[in-house]
């Protein structure tokens, strides 16, 4: 697993939590630009500024550092090898502008449920 992708984990998981790059770089004892380093994986992390980081954050080490294709213990994919945390962790990497859009499909199917009848 690459930085970049490890510095997507840390900026979602940070925004989960609702903190701002200031409040978690307080925390860690670092800037807020060394932060922002690590998000953009611009800058190296170790194992244990990941541990001090998912402690803060409140997620298991694995949250960072699993492949993400890698099914959790008891992940039950569907037909297709779909899973709820391949998902959820897809969803975890949008930027706000995706979420947002994806908010409005999930909108748009939530209404079709409801108001056309099976063809």
């Amino acid at each position: 697993m690459g930085f970049k992708e490890i510095g997507r984990k840390i900026q979602a998981a940070r925004d989960d939590k609702g903190m701002t790059q200031v409040d978690l770089a307080r925390e860690l004892g670092i800037t807020q630009a060394a932060l922002s380093n690590y998000e953009l994986g611009k800058r190296r992390l170790y194992l244990h500024q990941i541990e001090q980081i998912a402690r803060i954050l409140g997620k298991k080490l694995d949250y960072f550092i699993a492949e993400e294709d890698t099914l959790l213990p008891g992940s039950r994919p569907d037909q297709q090898g779909n899973s709820h945390e391949a998902t959820f962790s897809r969803i975890a990497r949008l930027d706000a502008l995706e979420l947002r859009s994806l908010n409005e499909f999930l909108d748009y199917l939530q209404w079709r449920r409801h108001h056309v009848r099976d063809e």
